[in-house]
């Protein structure tokens, strides 16, 4: 998380030419970083539920225990080495994103 630098000027640009006190300019800019901080963790919580759907909600095929399905779609179950490298560049993705 990274706040805007040109929000932060704005609102220190803004306060002067109202003429808004100190105090209230720092409750402003305490508000705005709040927010920022908010915004950032909701959109890694989103992230990280759609990871989450993405690896854990597949279940087992009845037919082939090497497949899993997901409703109506299916994909090939990942055995040793594959699924330790596969794991890696999920946590890697979840890292970057």
């Amino acid at each position: 998380m990274r706040p805007s630098s040109r929000a932060l000027f704005l609102i220190v640009a803004a306060s002067v030419v109202l003429h808004i006190s100190a105090v209230n300019t720092l409750a402003i800019l305490i508000g705005y970083l709040a927010f920022e901080r908010l915004d950032w963790w909701l959109a890694k919580r989103a992230r990280a539920r759609k990871f989450d759907g993405i690896i854990f909600e597949w279940d087992q095929s009845k037919e082939h225990p090497e497949e899993e399905v997901k409703g109506n779609l299916s994909r090939i179950r990942l055995t040793g080495q594959n699924q330790i490298i596969t794991a890696r560049i999920a946590d890697l993705l979840r890292e970057m994103f």
